[in-house]
């Protein structure tokens, strides 16, 4: 599996994504397949020429909030990246995580 380069990442490589699953490892033996909700754009600084954005991850199966951390999502094309996840929300279908690119 690659990598992506987060320092070269920005809102639009999401945003076809949008509607897809992918796969977030919380743990060695703990992963919940998460649909990418959305993608904001951040009116905020960020040192990198991308801009800063947020991701919206919805997870199913698990209504419970995993802790804040990093954690491994899985894309579908294989790649992968390691992101710090938020809980920021729960609803019937299962919990939401925010990812913020500053």
């Amino acid at each position: 599996m690659e990598a992506y380069d987060l320092s070269q990442v920005a809102a639009a490589d999401f945003t076809h994504h949008i509607g897809k699953t992918v796969v977030i490892h919380f743990a060695k033996d703990f992963s919940l397949p998460s649909t990418i909700l959305k993608v904001l754009e951040l009116n905020t600084y960020s040192p990198l020429e991308r801009g800063a954005f947020s991701v919206e991850f919805q997870t199913t199966g698990e209504n419970r909030a995993i802790a804040q951390g990093i954690y491994r999502v899985e894309y579908p094309d294989g790649k992968y990246m390691d992101v710090f996840l938020v809980p920021i929300a729960h609803d019937p279908g299962g919990m939401r995580y925010e990812a913020v690119f500053s």
